[in-house]
């Protein structure tokens, strides 16, 4: 992978915590204090759909038991707006009839029952992270495989199209070089129609090494195929060819 590519994907995670409880709200925050997050508090659902609208998040954690919008109704919500955004509930103990229907209808990714424990919580999060970090490493290499995809089929056509006509070429060039009464200057031309025709040819060489490139995918490292950066290589060898 390019050193480029792999600065873009540099992400400081966004966390939006909700709670009507601004103590929570506090305890929730200082539980990531050594972590590199970028981490919102808000007090209502409502006041939180708002601010989701106009800033995606990383990672929603609310609890259930607000005044106004619930923790599942607001997740309901969310799922519209960010659907792929993680979303975690915090629901009062043994309360699994709504942690059911957090799971229903909000497709929340973790439930917490009070009181939590701090490192089980952050533990949970950072591995949810991990999976959501994960997840877009995949898309992007999918999206990465169909767009070689589309390379390879273009050059497989554009290829065919110019060898049919290179071997035409190179059987008149042929036919042409043995006939007599040439002139200096003919010879001259003819022997340029040669070398160019010849230097067709290595450029089909080249696109055929792109179009069987294998394509592996690794979504839990950065050692992935740059399919941008191997047709550049690509393009470069060809001009030092021609």
């Amino acid at each position: 992978m390019s050193q480029n590519h792999a600065k873009k994907e540099i992400h400081k995670p966004q966390l939006l915590f909700v709670d009507d409880e601004s103590n929570v709200l506090k305890s929730l925050k200082r539980i990531f204090i050594d972590d590199d997050f970028e981490i919102e508090l808000i007090g209502s659902g409502e006041k939180a759909l708002e601010f989701i609208r106009k800033q995606p998040v990383d990672l929603i954690l609310s609890d259930h038991n607000m005044p106004g919008m619930s923790g599942v109704d607001f997740f309901q919500a969310v799922q519209e707006i960010l659907p792929d955004t993680i979303r975690m509930l915090i629901t009062g103990r043994g309360d699994m009839e709504v942690a059911l229907e957090a799971i229903n209808r909000g497709h929340i990714y973790k439930y917490f029952s009070k009181p939590w424990d701090d490192e089980a919580l952050r533990i949970s999060i950072l591995h949810a992270l991990e999976f959501k970090r994960t997840q877009e490493i995949i898309r992007q290499q999918e999206e990465a495989l169909a767009r070689f995809q589309s390379y390879r089929q273009t050059m497989v056509t554009v290829s065919h199209y110019i060898n049919n006509f290179n071997c035409s070429l190179m059987m008149s060039l042929d036919a042409t070089k043995n006939l007599d009464k040439l002139s200096e200057k003919e010879k001259d031309t003819l022997e340029a129609a040669f070398v160019s025709s010849k230097k067709i040819s290595e450029v089909l060489r080249i696109l055929n090494e792109i179009q069987n490139l294998r394509i592996v995918d690794y979504p839990h490292t950065d050692g992935m195929l740059d399919i941008e950066q191997e047709v550049e290589k690509a393009i470069k060898k060809i001009e030092q060819e021609v």
